[in-house]
């Protein structure tokens, strides 16, 4: 905290700008210093409060299927929470699939940021080791779908050679895209979850 602080200052002295006051690092810094498992459950319910708002939010640029924007509380094994909102949730028998979306308005694909903020979302998701919906014992799969006003047709990391091959052509993608699309495939396989893209106008 002194380490952020020092350097807002040295910030400020080069760029001649006033930034925000300390205020809020200092209250973190009291709360810590005062009392941990207090900082903790300031913290836990910071973040819970954090899962509401964005539960409660639908982004104009998320193009979802079922509009099931869900809540996922996650416990790890020494007690900790961490709270997170699931863009969709599909239920199928006794499967649930967490589904993080990601949408491009003007090309094939969203940009390489946002695939990669997914990405970490599988990473948790697809570690689960038991889940509940609803209070129900589930299987689940992660699932990443990638959408874009652009693409044309849907192919996943569970397509054919072929078919993938045949999309390539289809949606003109460049060699860098083609590369970009077939790593990304290639981590979920390995990782065990689904990469899903497809157009919005299929």
């Amino acid at each position: 905290m002194d380490k952020a602080k020092n350097n807002y200052l040295k910030i400020e002295e080069e760029t001649k700008i006033r930034l925000h006051n300390f205020s809020g690092i200092n209250n973190f810094e009291n709360k810590i210093a005062k009392d941990l498992k207090d900082f903790m459950e300031f913290s836990r319910a910071k973040s819970e409060k954090a899962q509401n708002r964005e539960y409660k939010t639908i982004q104009s640029k998320e193009r979802l299927n079922t509009l099931s924007k869900s809540k996922i509380t996650i416990q790890n094994y020494l007690g900790g929470k961490y709270f997170f909102t699931v863009d969709e949730v599909e239920l199928n028998k006794s499967t649930v699939s967490l589904i993080e979306n990601k949408h491009s308005k003007n090309s094939v694909l969203p940009s390489e940021s946002d695939v990669k903020d997914g990405l970490v979302k599988m990473i948790l998701y697809s570690n689960l080791t038991s889940i509940k919906a609803d209070g129900v014992p589930m299987e689940s799969m992660a699932v990443l779908r990638l959408t874009s006003n652009i693409f044309i047709g849907l192919i996943s990391s569970e397509s054919v050679k072929k078919d993938i091959v045949d999309s390539f052509e289809i949606n003109n993608l460049s060699e860098k895209q083609k590369a970009f699309i077939e790593c990304l495939f290639k981590e979920a396989n390995e990782n065990n979850f689904i990469v899903q893209i497809c157009g919005t106008k299929q």
